[in-house]
């Protein structure tokens, strides 16, 4: 399989969307789940506008199709300005292939090339590839919040990770 890693367009915004739709249904490791309601695609893309100096998607793409996507959100106050939050899904058919492993690395290249100096994330505890996969990448457990989401077999812990940049 070849995938390329790209910077999202304005072009990409539809197949984004239905990408991100698709990884919330997938997923049971994400916050938002297809009961809670969801914007629009106008709204999303009317937010995307607004917030377009502050925040960058870059996607994962297999045969035109986008499969992943990290989205980088920098400080907006200036003493927080150093500091970026990233959000990442993989779909389901396409993960344990190292598209996780490229999105962060070209999201921190992005990060740093910026002169950005800490990169941010939240994980749920139970989502234990994932953990492992941001720890591969450098990441360490910096706090946790204790069960913090609820889940179908009770509770699960949110563990806040980060990895400053040189």
């Amino acid at each position: 399989m070849t995938f390329h890693i790209q910077r999202a367009t304005l072009a990409d915004f539809g197949g984004l969307f239905q990408a991100q739709r698709k990884i919330a249904q997938e997923a049971e490791h994400l916050a938002i789940t297809q009961k809670d309601k969801k914007a629009s695609m106008f709204q999303a893309f009317l937010k995307a506008i607004m917030n377009r100096n502050r925040v960058h998607t870059l996607i994962a793409k297999d045969n035109g199709g986008i499969v992943g996507y990290i989205t980088i959100v920098t400080g907006k106050f200036l003493k927080v300005r150093g500091t970026a939050y990233v959000v990442m899904g993989v779909v389901s058919t396409h993960r344990s292939q190292g598209i996780g492993t490229q999105l962060l690395a070209a999201a921190e290249a992005f990060i740093h090339a910026r002169g950005m100096h800490r990169i941010e994330l939240e994980v749920f505890e139970k989502n234990e590839r994932a953990v492992k996969l941001y720890e591969r990448a450098g990441f360490i457990m910096e706090g946790r919040r204790r069960e913090a989401v609820k889940t179908a077999d009770g509770y699960d812990d949110i563990i806040w990770m980060g990895k400053l940049l040189s």
